[in-house]
């Protein structure tokens, strides 16, 4: 698959670091994960101009998409499957204003949950490193969306700490 075409959402940044958390080969990775489901979440660019109208660049696109996640995201909780009560945090929002250059990201926030509710669980796996805020376990689920005509695979990443409490997107080396 074409690296163009897959999005991160969680504290993987890229297919190789993917691969090599979970020893797969790109091709038996991509044979596994072929296609999930019928229906993609479509994301149009009326929907885009709707969200975020006409933005003149990346810094006031995430300026706007910031906002848009404080006010309709945040503090939310959410299911997917069996792991219930999965909470978007305030972290999550910070990430995207200090880190989000990748404009896909911004992009699809106003479907964010619509994306993680209808994920497909692929795999639990331990931290490959020692973590200071508690998290025992990562869960990793995928889902296919079409944003301005193009198909991408979204990879989400969930943590889940020693007491059972599960967040979406953590800040990596930030104290629980």
């Amino acid at each position: 698959m074409n690296k163009e075409n897959i999005i991160f959402l969680g504290i993987i940044n890229n297919s190789e670091e993917f691969y090599k958390i979970f020893n797969f080969s790109q091709q038996e990775f991509s044979e596994e994960t072929a296609i999930y489901n019928d229906k993609k979440i479509i994301i149009t660019e009326e929907e885009i101009k709707q969200y975020f109208g006409n933005y003149k660049d990346i810094k006031e696109l995430r300026e706007i998409a910031v906002k848009y996640f404080a006010d309709n995201i945040q503090g939310k909780t959410f299911d997917i499957g069996k792991f219930k009560n999965i909470r978007i945090s305030r972290n999550t929002r910070d990430r995207y204003k200090k880190y989000s250059s990748d404009k896909r990201k911004l992009l699809i926030i106003p479907k964010i949950l619509e994306i993680l509710k209808t994920a497909k669980y692929k795999i639990s796996s331990e931290p490959y490193k020692i973590r200071k805020d508690q998290i025992k376990i990562f869960h990793y689920f995928t889902n296919e969306i079409i944003l301005e005509n193009i198909e991408y695979k979204v990879f989400i990443t969930i943590g889940e700490d020693d007491r059972g409490n599960l967040f979406y997107d953590l800040d990596e080396n930030k104290n629980s």
